[in-house]
């Protein structure tokens, strides 16, 4: 029973691998773990075959050692995709003060599939929310011929958002560096809002605020937009590096490419948790 398990999870990946090449080519980034994967398994299977037909030949810590190995990764991999699935259905806070928007890989000088379904839903919540702020956040890798906040700010006028929506963020290369550079700028734009605000701040009426509607904005405020996959991770890094008044907005991703995408951002949360960042 436990060879026809591993052999039908090798045969499942072996497809999914076949199936994302076919739908979108082997450049698809981290593609080839699929392979890989059906490779452990499928000789997983054949060991532990071997071993139940010739016990004698085989010695048996190396069976039981993949099967425990391929066991516990089935355990931690299941943890990590609940955690991601979990953020999935969060439902976007109105009147937020700033939304960072997460970048992502651009083709040419455009945004590529993810980067643009981020981008759709940028351009949903500002429009309906016209007091908040857009961070656009994302550099230039090496083989990016635009950097990817300029590539962000001109698909979102092309939406119709204001251009005095939207402020770029154009030196980080990591869902780490966006957060982190885009806290930065929140904090010196909201430093001079507040010399700007100072004076009139000491002579308006303690009860304008209210007046005004403030009262009504959320309850945090700051967002964090980027790919439903992706958003776990993302507001994890934030809490880290202490931004205690944020909240997710979950923009769709590939169909076809979800399950995949779940699985790659749940090894880069171990990746992050190793290096310290959640």
């Amino acid at each position: 029973m436990l060879t026809w398990i591993l052999a039908a999870g090798a045969v499942l990946c072996l497809v999914y691998f076949i199936a994302i090449l076919v739908y979108s080519g082997i450049g698809t980034a981290h593609v080839l773990i699929w392979l890989l994967f059906a490779g452990g398994l499928g000789a997983t299977a054949w060991c532990v075959r071997y071993y139940q037909k010739y016990p004698k030949k085989l010695p048996l810590r190396l069976p039981v050692s993949l099967v425990t190995l391929c066991g516990l990764g089935m355990v931690v991999m299941t943890v990590l995709q609940i955690l991601i699935l979990s953020r999935i259905p969060q439902v976007a806070e109105a009147g937020l003060e700033y939304v960072i928007v997460l970048g992502a890989s651009v083709k040419g000088d455009a945004p590529g599939k993810t980067l643009r379904l981020r981008l759709d839903k940028a351009a949903e919540y500002v429009l309906q929310n016209p007091e908040t702020t857009l961070i656009l956040s994302g550099g230039r890798s090496e083989n990016d011929e635009v950097v990817e906040a300029v590539a962000m700010r001109r698909y979102l006028l092309e939406k119709g958002v204001p251009d005095e929506r939207m402020v770029l963020e154009v030196q980080s290369l990591s869902t780490v560096e966006n957060i982190a550079y885009s806290r930065l700028l929140i904090e010196e734009m909201r430093s001079q809002r507040k010399q700007e605000n100072h004076q009139d701040d000491r002579t308006l009426p303690a009860y304008l605020p209210f007046v005004m509607g403030v009262e009504h904005r959320s309850t945090h405020q700051v967002g964090i937009l980027t790919s439903n996959f992706h958003l776990y991770r993302a507001l994890q890094i934030a809490k880290k590096q202490g931004m205690e008044d944020v909240c997710g907005i979950a923009a769709p991703s590939d169909k076809v490419l979800f399950f995949h995408l779940c699985f790659r951002d749940g090894l880069a949360i171990l990746k992050e948790r190793l290096a310290g960042n959640l």
